[in-house]
């Protein structure tokens, strides 16, 4: 175990957590409920960030936006090879889909319904999925 009291288990564990949101965004657009695709994509993304995060060993606020440590974090990985360009989608996929989570969330406060999220639904789902495929490389999980 780190000084920092992270093991592999939870960076692992913190992923898969990550592709069980994916698939509830995934299951929540065969059903049609358009704001649960956007806001379980939205947490999934979070979720694989916040593993990679604990893996390089970076302190995170328990909030939903992490997108600045993320930036900072891209700084530190291009030091080991060219992954800033898929820092840079990752980053710009939870700028994206943070801009829609709230709504997503509690669009019923604003009079918003589910078919508001029709269009972006499945962009939001994709990006997501991208998102996971791209971290997937960085998080080794247990057999």
């Amino acid at each position: 175990m780190r000084s920092d009291g992270v093991t592999e288990k939870k960076v692992v564990l913190a992923f898969q957590r990550a592709k069980r949101w994916l698939q509830g965004s995934e299951r929540a657009f065969e059903d049609g409920r358009w704001d649960d695709v956007v806001y379980s994509a939205q947490m999934a993304v979070e979720q694989a960030v916040k593993a990679l995060l604990m893996k390089e060993g970076l302190i995170f606020r328990r909030v939903h936006d992490v997108a600045d440590e993320l930036h900072g974090l891209r700084s530190k990985m291009s030091l080991r090879g060219d992954v800033s360009a898929d820092i840079d989608r990752i980053l710009d996929t939870l700028v994206f889909l943070g801009d829609q989570r709230s709504l997503a969330g509690y669009g019923y406060e604003s009079e918003v319904d589910v078919n508001f999220f029709i269009e972006i639904a499945p962009e939001a789902f994709q990006r997501a999925k991208n998102a996971l495929d791209l971290l997937s490389a960085f998080i080794a999980e247990e057999k």
